[in-house]
């Protein structure tokens, strides 16, 4: 059975997306500039788009990760070594929320997501491979 996980929407990032947005059309507004609102449309239009694009798929014994047209990856699960569930953690990865899991796979690969059920998204790669360690 094949399970998606949804990103979650933080409310930080939230907050970051429409200040800056809301900035960007204050100077648009000002210099009344009809090339910076195209760019500022076709940005946003990417965003909300990879926003509703970036998922995390299970299914067998594969781990998906997609996120827009950006990021597509799959993780064999029996490969993963370790999930650490890190709050407040800025790094990049495909995820629109500051708490995220990282995930330590193979040798040496790394990602970090944003699942909006964490902990049930741990316990799901814990079935498939016991030798998980959870942090």
């Amino acid at each position: 059975m094949m399970i998606v996980y949804k990103t979650k929407a933080g409310l930080l990032i939230k907050l970051l997306f429409a200040t800056v947005l809301i900035l960007v059309l204050i100077i648009i507004i000002i210099e009344k500039s009809i090339p910076l609102l195209a760019v500022t449309i076709t940005f946003s239009a990417v965003i909300v788009y990879i926003f509703y694009n970036t998922y995390y798929t299970i299914y067998q014994n594969t781990l998906t990760i997609k996120s827009g047209f950006l990021f597509n990856e799959e993780i064999d699960i029996l490969r993963i070594k370790k999930v650490s569930r890190r709050r407040r953690n800025l790094l990049s990865g495909p995820g629109f929320s500051v708490d995220r899991l990282m995930i330590e796979y193979g040798t040496g690969g790394l990602v970090t997501i944003s699942p909006d059920l964490p902990i049930q998204m741990m316990e799901h790669l814990k079935k498939i491979n016991p030798d998980i360690l959870i942090e």
